[in-house]
């Protein structure tokens, strides 16, 4: 669980009943390139904990949130749909840092949203390290968390399980932590590039009473919850990055 320094969160989502199905999440497989990144001529490079650069409506954020813990990380980026982290983290399961490419909203009502999607195609170390790239959805000026999960390698969504779904031939589990944080994990095979329909999981969950059509939609973000890299420095990298909005 990060903090929101500006402003971030967690976790992956699910789909539910047969009302919800036609709205469906897709998550759909693409080739994917190294995840080796070469950044000698990119635009920007930051080594700050809370490094931040803006491009149009995205920031592309470095985000150690974990200030007392975290190790060191450098993001880089050529633009909000390229760019990435060298992270060095010690051996742990806490999160220590979630760089990701955020976009903030006016707070529209959830039941004004006629479409919310976004394309991703991303790339983690091999091996010897744990995190999970994830969407993080915040609702009424952060007071409200949906994370979604795509790519998870070692983690455990905090709360309890709520719910098993499965929608286009794949199955979620549904994760509750408190009132007001909620994470729909991507069960079976993971996915390092796809579409997520990301309206869906606020409708399931608006459908089930734990959210209202009158909530406000805040800041969606993409990247990665690291927790280690066993002290070694790894890349993590995002290739192709799309976020759509339709009211």
């Amino acid at each position: 669980m990060h903090s929101m320094a500006r402003p971030l969160r967690r976790k992956l989502f699910a789909l539910a009943a047969a009302g919800v199905a036609a709205a469906g999440l897709i998550l759909a497989a693409y080739a994917i390139p190294s995840s080796a990144a070469n950044t000698s001529n990119v635009v920007w490079e930051s080594s700050a904990p809370f490094a931040t650069w803006q491009q149009g409506i995205f920031d592309v954020y470095n985000n150690e949130w974990n200030t007392s813990q975290a190790g060191p990380q450098t993001i880089w980026a050529d633009s909000y749909h390229h760019w990435g982290v060298e992270s060095q983290q010690a051996d742990s399961t806490s999160v220590k840092t979630y760089p990701s490419v955020q976009e903030n909203y006016n707070n529209p009502a959830i039941s004004r949203l006629r479409g919310l999607w976004s394309r991703f195609t991303e790339a983690m170390p091999s091996a010897g390290f744990d995190a999970e790239a994830a969407y993080d959805i915040w609702l009424n000026d952060y007071g409200i968390e949906v994370m979604v999960w795509v790519d998870n390698h070692g983690q455990l969504p905090a709360g309890s399980v709520i719910a098993h779904v499965q929608v286009y031939g794949r199955n979620f589990t549904v994760w509750q932590s408190g009132s007001h944080m909620f994470t729909f994990e991507l069960s079976g095979k993971q996915e390092s590039s796809g579409l997520a329909h990301l309206l869906v999981p606020l409708s399931w969950l608006v459908s089930r009473g734990d959210l209202s059509g009158s909530d406000t939609l805040t800041q969606v973000d993409f990247g990665w919850e690291i927790c280690s890299t066993d002290g070694k420095p790894m890349d993590f990298t995002v290739t192709r990055y799309s976020l759509t909005t339709r009211m």
